[in-house]
Order: structure tokens, then sequence, then C-alpha cells
């Protein structure tokens, strides 16, 4: 383990790449350290020469978290630009800006996370991007074509800055893609809300890995990770494709992480269209304490592993911290010599290689000198080598995989279009995918034939990537066999044929018609993936399909409820997204509501009503459920009339809901006078959770005048109604509210009298006070009484309060001294009164947080405190402060 350099030399570096001569490429952070903004241009490129050696290669940067070398030019993304300079012999020239903006605000809450970051290049000669969760927004490519992706993923475009287009979504905070041999993706992310915080992940062309609404509980529309490392913060992730370390290292994944201060090697196996995790083991066994890892690349000899550590936790501090590190192999080194044409032509300058060189070195072990030479070849435009290569089963697969890509870049293939079709059947499963994917991202028709014949390959990636293949070309001949595929029992090939048959709708949409006879189907799988392949895509030529579906009462219930269901969840748009981000934590909150009208929107609430008077419940109830999902509040006449003859109670409990959101105040009356809901001797033959969604649609409505109606309720034989009735009637409010509420604080269960208390707390009504203090003292409503307490802020509970300073829950704590600071002036000569008990004398955490709460209290009014106490308080309180934040 060597260090390379350390700061002041390096700040902060947060992203290394290698040149093929051995120069080491350096970006450094300090906006996310040491710098008061985050927006701040202070970022640098290093270029450190074997021999030690340094330049500024560039300066006055946004923070760089993306760069790669390639044939004589450096590429990195520095939010929220992606731009390009030239090699200068170690420092940057003409510089081109391939895209102007990626984000217009990727500094959010002041840090440059969560972003666009590094980049890798594959054989299809595309840039493969990971991008965090604040997406990319406005991005224009330098053929025109916009981007917008909301939420992290896998962007993919041209070196030239063309042909942008999001390949893959719904991940948190990927750092960095690694490309194996094969050109599969992998990302290593840390989603920190839910049930795991470190995934490993296999990216493919269409996937939706569910982040942040869909991922827990986990959908089975969506594609799922490989493997949970728990705890940690994802950075770095690279694939070993060179060959100068023992065989046992080719194909595996090194990943970075910031919160375990280690690197993750990883091998990989390949399971199905996917991969497993077969073994991992931590890189690092004694490294500094202080060792945080970002950005790592792989050495120009395929021995070393050069990473880039902070050195610093992410906190903003005025530090100057950061360090390079190179690891290196010690072994017997067992790379393949790298031919000697190899260096000029990866620098991007003339190499004298021959045609006969170059198409021997697509075989070499190591993918960079396999680049190079596909790279070359595609420049000299060899095709008659390329296609000679490509038809030779006898040669080493690898060298077929990038004699096809070789062919891709020289005219999109054309010249070598009847060779590739003919691999797509080749014997060879890994030259079976490459053509595909090339047949595929060619959009080539001719094709589809002999790709159909590939749904049903015995290699299941072979039938991932047919299907993805068929999505983009998006032919009508393939909707049949992808409709039968759809029986696919892999989780990633199965992806692939509903989302290649959404792909076909939405670009032929007469073909929506044909695929949602899915749902009609006899068979299960099938039913369930036309439903996948049609979810969440608003056009109208397929909404009158599926509204034309659920009005048929000849066609099956399953068929009519399953296109109702798709419909109702059309109601309305999501907003037009803006840029903004979510902010770290998105999944604890609810998803953003959809209440954008689109052209859908009148007849989707059309539909809805008219299917109210249907004969099937359950269809009744998907209508009541939609049109409350819209917020139609105008259909309340409509719903008003169908609850007075109403039968089911799932249905009865639907529209009660769906009025109660419409705060239709006509309904009341229709509640009480009507439906014996609330008539105890009638009540007793109507379902019970229909009485108690009647009773909360009451408190909903704050029918005042109905609290009479609602008090015989309070000793109902069922316990469901007679908490249902005490939250209604703490909604209701005011003087007789708490007085109805009052006399259960001290009788009933223990359940229902710490109901009792919530509900009296949320009255926010002084003159309960005390009867909530009383509740305090008693052990089995003190947690919820002291809740309730907190929300008033009466100087009558400052007992109350400083006990709950000492509270294990974080939120009571902050609602305690925040009440205690609403009646700051008139506590503290109650709470200097009860300092010599609060003073610290064994340590309890209680007293410290009561001291702490002092001690800003004081500080924030400048009390006269006591001569005795002035000093002693902040003294006491300063070394403990940091302790409890």
């Amino acid at each position: 383990m060597e260090l390379v350099a350390q700061a002041p030399e390096v700040r902060h570096p947060s992203v290394v790449c290698v040149a093929p001569d051995g120069r080491v490429f350096v970006a450094e952070d300090p906006m996310d350290i040491s710098s008061a903004h985050a927006d701040a241009k202070e970022g640098r490129i290093i270029c450190v020469r074997p021999d030690g050696r340094r330049t500024v290669f560039a300066e006055k940067l946004h923070a760089v978290f993306g760069m790669q070398y390639l044939e004589g030019k450096l590429y990195m993304l520095h939010n929220p630009h992606f731009s390009v300079f030239t090699d200068d012999n170690g420092v940057g020239k003409d510089r081109t800006e391939l895209i102007e903006s990626l984000n217009p605000n990727p500094w959010a809450l002041d840090w440059n996370d969560h972003v666009p970051a590094n980049f890798r290049l594959a054989m299809d000669g595309y840039f493969y991007v990971a991008v965090g969760d604040k997406g990319i927004f406005g991005a224009v490519g330098r053929d025109g074509k916009r981007v917008d992706m909301r939420g992290g993923g896998v962007l993919r475009l041209r070196p030239d800055g063309t042909e942008l287009e999001v390949y893959c979504t719904g991940v948190r905070n990927i750092l960095e893609v690694a490309l194996n041999d094969e050109d599969e993706i992998f990302s290593y992310d840390n989603t920190d809300e839910h049930d795991w915080m470190g995934r490993l992940t296999h990216m493919v062309d269409g996937g939706s890995y569910g982040y942040p609404y869909d991922f827990v509980p986990r959908r089975p529309y969506t594609l799922w990770m490989m493997h949970d490392f728990g705890g940690g913060a994802a950075t770095g992730a690279l694939c070993y494709n060179e060959d100068a370390l023992p065989d046992e290292y080719h194909g595996n994944l090194f990943l970075g992480d910031f919160g375990k201060q280690q690197i993750l090697r990883v091998r990989l196996d390949r399971a199905g269209a996917t991969y497993r995790l077969a073994a991992h083991e931590e890189f690092f066994k004694n490294q500094p304490a202080d060792f945080r890892p970002v950005g790592i690349a792989f050495g120009a000899d395929g021995a070393s592993l050069y990473i880039c550590d902070w050195q610093h936790r992410d906190t903003k501090e005025n530090v100057v911290v950061g360090r390079l590190w190179k690891a290196t192999y010690t072994g017997a080194n067992r790379a393949t010599p790298k031919p000697a044409w190899y260096l000029a032509a990866a620098m991007g300058q003339p190499s004298g290689a021959t045609k006969k060189d170059l198409i021997a070195s697509l075989g070499h072990p190591s993918k960079n000198v396999r680049l190079a030479a596909q790279r070359e070849l595609a420049r000299r435009r060899e095709s008659r080598l390329l296609l000679e290569l490509v038809r030779d089963a006898s040669a080493v697969a690898c060298s077929r995989w990038h004699a096809i890509w070789a062919l891709d870049a020289i005219d999109g293939g054309k010249s070598g279009r009847g060779a590739i079709l003919a691999a797509v059947e080749d014997r060879d499963a890994s030259v079976r995918r490459q053509a595909i994917r090339q047949l595929g991202n060619r959009r080539v028709r001719e094709a589809v034939p002999t790709l159909i014949s590939r749904l049903k390959d015995d290699d299941a990636g072979v039938c991932f990537q047919a299907s993805a293949a068929l999505g983009r070309i998006a032919d009508l001949e393939a909707v049949p066999a992808l409709m039968a595929a759809l029986e696919e029992k892999e989780l990633f090939a199965r992806h692939a044929v509903f989302t290649a048959l959404n792909r076909i709708g939405r670009a032929n949409r007469t073909a929506w018609a044909e695929i949602a006879k899915g749902l009609e189907s006899d068979r299960a799988a099938v039913r369930e993936g036309t439903e996948f392949a049609l979810r969440a895509t608003y056009d109208t030529v397929l909404l009158d399909v599926l509204i034309a579906l659920a009005g048929e009462p000849q066609r099956d219930l399953a068929t009519r409820e399953t296109a109702l269901r798709l419909v109702s969840e059309l109601h309305h748009k999501l907003p037009e997204w803006n840029g903004e981000w979510w902010a770290y934590h998105p999944a604890l909150g609810a998803p953003p509501e959809k209440n954008e009208v689109w052209a859908g929107t009148p007849k989707i609430v059309a539909s809805l009503r008219g299917v109210l008077d249907d004969a099937e419940s359950r269809l009744r109830l998907l209508a009541v459920n939609g049109l409350r999902a819209a917020g139609d509040a105008e259909s309340s006449p409509q719903l008003r009339r169908c609850f007075e003859r109403e039968t089911a109670p799932e249905v009865r409990r639907a529209i009660i809901a769906a009025l109660g959101q419409f705060k239709d105040g006509m309904f009341a009356p229709v509640l009480v006078l009507k439906s014996a809901l609330l008539d105890l001797p009638a009540s007793t033959a109507v379902d019970a959770s229909v009485r108690v969604e009647a009773i909360g649609v009451l408190g909903q409505l704050k029918a005042r005048d109905l609290l009479v109606r609602l008090e015989p309720l309070l000793k109902d034989d069922d316990r469901s109604v007679r908490v249902a009735t005490i939250k209604a009637i703490a909604q209701i409010g005011g003087d007789e509210a708490l007085r109805m509420l009052r006399p259960l604080l001290t009788s009933g269960s223990t359940e229902l009298r710490r109901e009792a208390v919530t509900a009296v707390g949320s009255l926010h009504d002084r003159n309960a006070v005390l009867d909530l203090l009383a509740a305090w003292r008693s052990p089995d409503t003190r947690s919820e009484a002291l809740n309730a307490l907190a929300q008033i802020s009466d100087v009558r509970a400052v007992d109350a309060y400083l006990d709950g300073l000492g509270s294990p829950n974080s939120a009571s704590r902050e609602q305690c001294r925040k009440a205690l600071g609403g009646i700051r002036d008139e506590a503290l000569p109650l709470i200097e009164q009860r300092a010599p008990s609060l003073r610290i004398t064994n340590g309890t955490r209680w007293k410290r947080a009561a001291i702490r709460s002092l001690a800003n209290a004081s500080f924030s009014t400048k009390a006269a405190w006591p001569a005795s106490n002035v000093t002693q308080w902040p003294v006491m309180a300063a070394p403990l402060v940091p302790t409890l934040r």
C-alpha cells in the first residue's frame, strides 16, 4: 500500500482515472467539506506522472465525480456540466461542453451528492453514466435531444454528446457503474430508509428497480438486487477485466464503501438472465482509522488499484485533508504483454499497427487492448476482416463480440448484417447475446423473425436480450410471441418481455388492442404480465381499449376488474417535474399526488361513474375508490344515492370514505337519519367496519350538531366503534367534546384510557391540563399524556416536560424542548428552583438532557440567573450538548 499524495498536495479527492501511459488524473472536491458553498468552482484535476511529477490539468471546476481518459482526451462530469478537454502533456486545453447542464441544481442541500457521477465506455460505443436520485433535468445533447430522469438510474450517451437515453431507473445514490467483459452493468447503492442499506444490483436495458416508492415492499413489476451488504455508504464500483492478477480475480467487482471504510471484493456467477453473488471479502485488513474511500480506478499495469480517500467524514469543517492511495499486487504478474502498437493507439496517436495485428488483438486477455483494437479497426473501416471473424466459430468468443461492435461503429452494422444475423443462432451463447444487442440497438426490422425464435433459447440471458431487442425494434409482428413468452419464470427475462410489449405499444398505438387481449388469457402468468405491460401508460388509445374491456358485462369478471383498475390508476398525471430534488429519504414519505389533468381524465371519470350501478360489487368498489383517488367531488350526489341502496359492506365503507374525503356536508344527515349506523338497537345488523368508517367521516366533516348522536357510542359493545367515536369526537372538538371525553380519562380499559388521553391532547385545550397531568402520573397513560401535554405548552406541566427531556424517544424529547421554549420566561424561575435536583451527579441521560435545554434557554433569553448558577449551567452543559444532537 503506497501513499501517492496527501493534503495539501491533493485536497478531498473525489474520483480518479488512469491514462494508458500510467499517468493518474485525480479530481479534488473541497466544496463538499471545507468550502462555504457546494456550488463554488474550486475543483481541480491534478495529473500525477509515474515519476511523481505533477501538473494542474484543469481548475475552477465544479465538483468532479466522473472522469474517463479516452484517446488523448479527458472526459469529465462536474455537475451541472459534462465536458471534455484535450490532453496537452498533462495540461487540459480546448474545453468543450458536451452537455451544458445535466441538472440545474446538483448542489441541493449544499452537497454535491446523489448526482450524475462516474461513467464507463462500453463495446457498443456508449458512455454509461451512474445517476443518483437528484436525477437529470433539462439535459440536451449536441444533437438537440433532451432527456429528463426523475430519480436515480443509468444514462447513456455517445462520447460526442449525442444520443442521450435513459437506460434504466429506480436506484438511489450510485456513484459508478461497473462493466464486465460482456458489458453487463453493475451498481452499488445505499438505500438507508428501510430493510437494507447497501445493495448490489445488475442494471439492465429497460430495468426498473423500484426506488423510492415501489421497492419496500417490492412490487412484482420491478427488478431486484443481487445482494445486501448492510449498513454503509456505497461509492466506487469497478470490474476487473485485465489479466495481471491471478485468474480468480477475473470478472471480480471492487466496491468502495465510505461508511464501512472498506473496499469489498465480490465474485459473481451467472444465474439465468442475471448473476448471483458467489463470494465476497473485505479487501483491506488494517486500513487507517480515518480511511474514507470514494472513487477507485485500476492502474494501467492491471496490477494496482488507486483509491481516493477523503480522510474525513462527510461533515462541513474548515480542514484540508485527503489522500490518494495505490494498492499493488505483490505476487507474480500474469499479464500477457500488450502489443507494441497499443500505447500509441490508446493515446489517440498513429499506431502503425497492421490489420493482422489489430484483428489478433481482439482476442487479447485485456479488455483495454481489445477496445483499442476495436476502435482502430472501425476507424480504418476494415469490414471484410471483421466479417470473417464474426463468422469464424473457432475464434475466441470475445474477439467475435468486439468484431460485431466494430462493424456497428463503421456503418451501424449494415456491412455485416448477414453475419450478425447468423450469429444470433451461434452455438456460443455469449456471441448470441452480443449479436442480439447490436440488432436491437440499431432497430433492425429484418431481424424480428430470428429474434422471435430466440425467445425460447436455452440461455435465459439470450431470452432477455431477444425481448429487449424486440422492444427496441417495436415491430407488431413480435406481439404474439412476446405474449406467449409472458409465462417465462426467470425474473429478468420476464421483465424484459413485458417491458418490450409496453415499448411496442408506445411506438405503435394500434398494438394496444392486441396486447390487452392478454388480460383475458386462461393463464395467470400471461394475465399478470399483460397488466404489467399496460400499467402507468398515459395513452388515449390504450385508455379506450381498457374502458371498453371494463364496461362489457359479457366479459370475464377478472378481466373487467383488471382493466378497470388500470383505468382508475390513470385518473390524473403527476405534476410536471421542475427538476427539484425530493431530498434524502423520499421513501419514508408519501408519493407525490397525481393531480394533473390530462386528455384521458374526463373519460376515466365518466367510465367510473358508469360502473357505480354495475351488478358486480367488486367493480362498484373499484369505481368508488377510483373516483375518490381522482378527487371527483362532483360525483357526490350519485354516490349518496348509491349508498342508500348499497348492500355490500365493503362498497358502503368505500362510499363513506369517498364522501368524507370530499367533505360532503349533505352526507351527514344521510348517515344519521337513513342508515341506522348510529342507531344502537338497529346497528347490530350493520357491519362494524362500515359503522367505524361512518363515524370517522362525521369527525372529518366536523359535524358538531351530531355530537349528541355520537355520545352513546362511547358505550358501544364493539371496541372498534368506541375507539372510532373517541377519535371522531376529538376531531369535531370544542367544549362539548372535552366534556364527553373527560370521564374516559379515568374509566374503562387501559387501552381506551390511552386513546382518550391522546384524543384530549389533540384538542389543545388548556382546560384539560390538570386532567392530563393526572394521566401523566399514572404509569399506564404516562407516555400518551406527556405527548398530549407537549402539544399544549403550559407552565403547569414543567415537571412533565423536564422528565420528557430524558425520554428514549427523540420525537418526545424534541416536543418537550419546544414546549419549554414556548413558556421559557415563565418556566425559568420554576426550573431554577428545581436546579439542585437536576445537577449531574450520576451521569444519567435525562439530567444531561435537562441541562442542555436549560443552557439553550438561558443563552437564548439572556435571562438573569442567580449568581450561584449563572456560570454553573453553561459550564455543565457545554460538554454535553454535542453528544445529544
